[in-house]
């Protein structure tokens, strides 16, 4: 009896251990932030519509349907790279708005299931903008190659927002 215990614990303890590696990426998160030499109300301003992406060298055309929660907005950028992105929220009062893109596009960001949330918020008067990305890597399944690893993934990711925050620097200038 104790026998056949011990064999079917075994048992399940390698199924278990199995099912852990077959688990899959994690979701993996990006964080990074700039202090503007302008208040969170001109930032906003600036980038607070899902619509106008005029902030952003490099935005392309821009076709939305709104600024209401599940809006999309497809971007045709100059290099020729299409994007379709969803408005996930906008908050005019906490001056935050979230996006997804609706389709991968790993000619656009090393990413799967790709999200960018960007929130400004008052440091002395100066608009703190943080610009924040929730994605899996580019290589959904396990032992992925160098180039779509979680490195590879967070790195590119981390690049894209820093074309963000160079684009409000070089329009608000960074706070001293």
């Amino acid at each position: 009896m104790m026998r056949k215990l011990t064999l079917a614990l075994v048992a399940l303890f390698a199924v278990i251990a199995g099912a852990a590696q077959a688990h899959g990426p994690s979701r993996l998160k990006t964080d990074q932030a700039v202090i503007l030499n302008a208040s969170p109300g001109e930032v906003w301003a600036a980038i607070g519509s899902f619509e106008d992406m005029s902030w952003l060298p490099g935005a392309g055309t821009i076709a939305a349907e709104g600024n209401e929660k599940g809006a999309l907005r497809k971007r045709s950028l100059a290099d020729g790279i299409v994007i379709t992105e969803e408005l996930l929220k906008r908050d005019d009062k906490k001056f935050a708005i979230s996006t997804r893109l609706t389709e991968d596009n790993p000619a656009y960001v090393l990413a799967t299931n790709y999200a960018l949330h960007l929130t400004i918020k008052d440091e002395g008067g100066k608009a703190k903008v943080e610009v924040k990305g929730a994605f899996y890597r580019a290589f959904p399944q396990n032992d992925p190659p160098a180039d779509q690893n979680d490195e590879a993934s967070t790195a590119n990711v981390e690049a894209l927002h820093q074309q963000i925050i160079d684009a409000l620097v070089a329009k608000f200038g960074a706070a001293g």
